[in-house]
């Protein structure tokens, strides 16, 4: 039967069904992938501003200005670390 001839009542093919769920499993992991890459790209930015920030004043205080380089490596490495931490951490959920 066609799709406008079948009864609304009648059941969907159970394939289609199969294909739906694929589908959605799908957006879903696009979803996660998604939000997964925005929490490290906030992680980064957070780190670089705020140990770049304490970096840039301890600089000024102390008159090296190069404790700013160091506050901004220590925070993206500092981040990475978190990063890789937390994807091990929801690998091992699954």
């Amino acid at each position: 039967m066609s799709p406008k001839t079948r009864p609304s009542h009648a059941e969907p093919d159970p394939r289609q069904r199969d294909e739906d769920d694929a589908i959605e499993r799908e957006r879903a992991e696009g979803r996660e992938m998604d939000s997964m890459m925005w929490t490290i790209v906030g992680h980064m930015a957070a780190s670089m501003l705020v140990y770049g920030g304490l970096g840039y004043l301890l600089g000024r205080w102390l008159g090296h200005p190069i404790l700013l380089l160091f506050g901004v490596l220590f925070g993206m490495v500092l981040s990475l670390v978190y990063t890789i931490w937390l994807a091990n951490r929801s690998g091992r959920d699954r």
